[in-house]
């Protein structure tokens, strides 16, 4: 089995990588996306009206 790893992921506020598994003929076996922290702010817009979202996250993450 053969192992690809992205660390870190560049396009992630935070740290972050990805870990994917090939089997013999090079087809993807498994694929892990891990973060560490956690950041949390997501949970609060769970069930917002999403028209809300775009005045609040902004403030909270620039990304």
């Amino acid at each position: 089995m053969r192992r690809v790893t992205i660390d870190p992921i560049t396009r992630l506020e935070g740290h972050g990588k990805i870990e994917i598994f090939l089997d013999e003929a090079g087809e993807v076996a498994n694929a892990y996306f891990q973060v560490p922290e956690l950041r949390g702010f997501e949970r609060f817009c769970e069930g917002r009206p999403v028209e809300e979202l775009p005045r609040i996250t902004p403030r909270i993450c620039g990304v």
